[in-house]
């Protein structure tokens, strides 16, 4: 009996996660996903508790998890939150992926995390890579705004955050992201984490942006500490979705030329100022890649402690990053576009709200302007008929798959449901730098419907958030 009482939560529904982040406390996570060869749920969480014991002694970070869900895996993140001991449990973020999973699906998830008192949720579409379009038009994929939606319609005082891919350098793939957010916010998105990425300018762009928008929501960077494994296979292109520089390139290899302790030194010290960097630039926390096992965490605390003591103001860290980077922006390429100019030369704009950089022109041709004059014409009132109306003249010229409610009219006449994923408030993470989808060779429809709105109203389709 004595046994049972101690396990027992003393304090039913405490969230330590969402009072730090409320309090303002800075917070560190480190990410860590459910084994892939564990068949039994006990055994694979017997290899996590470790690493969480290690984060939940960190209690001045408030240290916790960050537990992945893939699809394939044998056990989701709530499962494996649901067997973690309560006094673990919601001091840790749990993913809930959307791939091969329909609303039903989801609340199923939702159920579990409930009826384990876990309430921390972040909800991602989920990955379709190396799925062909078929392939992936054959799954469920259950969006993050989706999911936001069936979140706020539950009884549970589950704390709902988002992902966010800041690290886009198009002018059009990064406008259909940032507006994405916007309607993951409106959604009931309570925090933000960034996707993976290191360039603290677009770091700081997601910062300003949510103040812009008088949107005061907590921001977790996710940051990566590399090996010397990964950084080869970054710098070699073996992974998708990074994005650097040439002179970053270059550094990294630098990097690698030296001794494995020389490496890890500076890899060390590049989340030093990572860490440092977000927290003076209005980050909560960060949630770091790469931290294996308990010794790894208990390093890369310590070291956090010492860069949140070491740099107090922005100026001061900002020598020290650029003297560490030798210079070299991290991040996009010759024609890169950053939401607002000055980044990374003050911290927040206390003085005036930032505007947004002016994008230039819209690059949309004459045909496009054409073929758009023209569904306007014959599909103006689409969303008021039924849908079935003039299917064979949709299909010519939107590709409309069949639609059980035609929204044309308010997607400028392009059809989403062409998204493979069929997301529907706008790209996912994995949209590919130039615009292109990552499953099929064809511009994301969210990144043409953005270029179409430009082309129209000009960049104010981004700062209303439709």
């Amino acid at each position: 009996m004595s046994e049972f009482q101690l396990d027992m939560t003393l304090h039913p529904g405490q969230n330590p996660l969402k009072e730090a982040l409320d309090t303002g406390k800075f917070i560190f996570l480190a990410e860590c996903s459910p084994p892939e060869n564990e068949l039994r749920r006990e055994a694979a969480v017997d290899r996590i508790v470790p690493l969480a014991e290690t984060m939940a002694k960190q209690e001045d970070l408030c240290g916790g998890l960050a537990i992945t869900d893939y699809y394939g895996a044998p056990w989701s993140a709530a499962e494996i939150a649901s067997a973690l001991p309560e006094k673990f449990r919601n001091r840790n973020l749990y993913y809930l992926s959307g791939c091969s999973r329909d609303a039903d699906a989801v609340a199923e998830q939702l159920n579990i995390a409930a009826n384990a008192g876990v309430y921390n949720i972040v909800p991602v579409s989920g990955n379709a890579s190396g799925l062909t379009a078929r392939e992936c038009r054959a799954r469920n994929f259950c969006d993050s705004t989706r999911q936001l939606q069936l979140i706020s319609g539950r009884q549970e005082n589950f704390f709902a955050g988002v992902q966010f891919n800041p690290f886009h350098y198009d002018r059009n793939t990064a406008f259909a992201s940032w507006n994405s957010l916007a309607g993951k916010i409106k959604a009931g998105a309570q925090f933000i984490v960034s996707q993976s990425g290191w360039d603290m300018l677009q770091n700081q762009s997601l910062a300003w942006y949510l103040l812009n928008r008088q949107c005061y929501l907590p921001l977790i960077a996710h940051l990566t500490l590399l090996t010397p494994d990964k950084a080869e296979k970054i710098i070699s292109g073996k992974v998708p979705g990074v994005r650097m520089t040439a002179a970053f390139r270059k550094l990294l290899e630098q990097e690698l030329s030296g001794s494995k302790a020389q490496f890890e030194s500076a890899q060390y010290r590049r989340i030093e100022l990572q860490s440092a960097g977000c927290r003076l630039m209005g980050y909560s926390g960060v949630q770091i890649s790469g931290v294996d096992f308990p010794g790894k965490a208990q390093t890369i605390a310590a070291r956090i402690r010492a860069a949140l003591q070491e740099f107090r103001t922005f100026e001061h860290w900002l020598d020290e990053y650029n003297a560490h980077q030798a210079g070299a922006e991290m991040g996009g390429g010759v024609d890169r576009y950053h939401l607002y100019d000055r980044v990374l030369r003050r911290p927040y704009p206390f003085d005036e709200p930032p505007a947004i950089s002016n994008p230039g022109a819209a690059e949309y041709s004459w045909q496009e302007r054409a073929a758009y004059h023209v569904k306007r014409f014959f599909f103006a009132k689409a969303d008021k008929q039924r849908p079935g109306r003039d299917f064979l003249l949709k299909k010519l010229l939107t590709g409309c798959p069949g639609c059980t409610q035609c929204t044309l009219p308010q997607n400028d006449f392009i059809c989403i449901q062409n998204c493979p994923k069929r997301l529907t408030n706008g790209p996912c993470g994995a949209v590919n730098e130039d615009g292109r989808c990552e499953i099929c060779d064809s511009e994301c429809v969210f990144v043409k419907k953005v270029r179409c709105s430009r082309w129209r109203e000009g960049i104010s389709c981004l700062e209303s958030g439709h």
